[in-house]
């Protein structure tokens, strides 16, 4: 063993994490808290921003199970889903939530709007201001293989960006 692999699986942090009431987690699938305590959900674009995304590893069929905890990875380097048809990704490009919940896709920076010919801040500069901050800040990991458009699996660094 050299040092480097010490480091790496050192990184690894798993959690047990409670699933919201009647929803069902797949293996591999980008989840988080539903930003009320209630559980964890397949995570969305929107709860990223405010929640930590986290990777299912294991599959969890509600109305199957009585206990209700799955464990899910929280740092380290996973496969998760990939939206199909979301473009290729290198190593090292940064990933984001998907529109598609559960899913990720190369993350491209958030671009605050320009003033126009206002002169004055309203309004709707401050929406596309704040939804271009939470964009930025809904980075969830690291590619840390190269992927093609079609691909519907990923390899993340997860928790580092």
């Amino acid at each position: 063993m050299t040092a480097g692999d010490s480091l790496k699986s050192g990184l690894l942090v798993v959690w047990k994490m409670k699933v919201k009431s009647n929803e069902d987690i797949e293996l591999g699938e980008l989840v988080c808290d539903d930003g009320s305590g209630n559980g964890i959900v397949a995570a969305t674009a929107a709860l990223a921003v405010t929640e930590k995304v986290m990777v299912a590893l294991e599959a969890h069929d509600y109305s199957e199970k009585d206990y209700h905890y799955i464990s899910c990875g929280v740092v380290g380097e996973f496969d998760i889903q990939k939206v199909s048809g979301s473009g290729a990704a290198k190593k090292s490009d940064k990933l984001t939530v998907s529109a598609t919940a559960g899913e990720c896709t190369k993350f491209t920076k958030g671009d605050a709007p320009s003033g126009g010919v206002s002169t004055y801040y309203t309004s709707t500069i401050e929406t596309n201001i704040q939804a271009a901050m939470d964009k930025n800040a809904a980075v969830i990991g690291v590619a840390t293989e190269d992927t093609v458009n079609g691909d519907t699996t990923q390899k993340i660094l997860l928790g580092v960006s």
